[in-house]
């Protein structure tokens, strides 16, 4: 029997696929990628349901390293520490993902069973039960922007007039190159927050 002109579909390479499109073009709809699996539509649907179920299994290929139950075994500050590394990392490798995963609500049981531990951890070191989501939801924001800053261009502030302003130049002048400005502000931004938080604990 001849070998097909296009691989065989599965839902790896549906989800695959689906991410290079994402990261491409930022959205995702059924045509283009069927188009890009060289497939029809109606082929898609015999692996998934339908456009909730690729991003759900896009969500799953990027958090499944994100929520490991050893990380919250450690004091809640390392836990977020540890978690917003983790969850950065992720994210920054399919940047072009972030807002559609940002936006499309969390019915994914693995979700809520990560979001389960979190908020345990959260709540044993003694937050209150009505600031933990909001807790979560700013250290997930910080999160999401770093992801997006470790692929954004070296220079953001650009053209500056030294002799208009000086100071910002100076402050400028001082920022590393490359991936160690993207990992300083985090590290810095990351020491805040967690900081904020054991402040509130006070």
């Amino acid at each position: 029997m001849p070998r097909p002109r296009t691989p065989l579909l599965d839902r790896q390479r549906i989800v695959d696929t689906a991410l290079r499109l994402v990261d491409e073009a930022g959205d995702l709809t059924i045509p283009a990628l069927a188009g890009a699996l060289k497939v029809s539509p109606s082929a898609l649907y015999h692996h998934v349901a339908g456009r909730a179920e690729i991003v759900a299994l896009m969500r799953a290929e990027l958090v499944r390293t994100i929520g490991e139950q050893s990380m919250w075994d450690q004091p809640w500050d390392a836990a977020l520490r540890t978690w917003a590394h983790a969850y950065r990392d992720a994210f920054a490798e399919h940047p072009g993902i972030v807002r559609l995963l940002a936006t499309a609500p969390l019915a994914e049981s693995f979700m809520h069973e990560l979001y389960e531990r979190a908020v345990a951890t959260l709540e044993d070191a003694g937050f209150a039960a009505q600031d933990v989501m909001g807790l979560i939801t700013a250290l997930e924001s910080f999160i999401l922007g770093s992801a997006l800053d470790l692929v954004a261009p070296d220079v953001m502030v650009d053209a500056v007039d030294r002799a208009a302003t000086p100071r910002l130049a100076d402050a400028l002048d001082a920022v590393p190159v490359g991936r160690e400005r993207a990992d300083r502000a985090f590290e810095l931004g990351l020491t805040a927050l967690i900081g904020g938080y054991r402040a509130l604990l006070g």
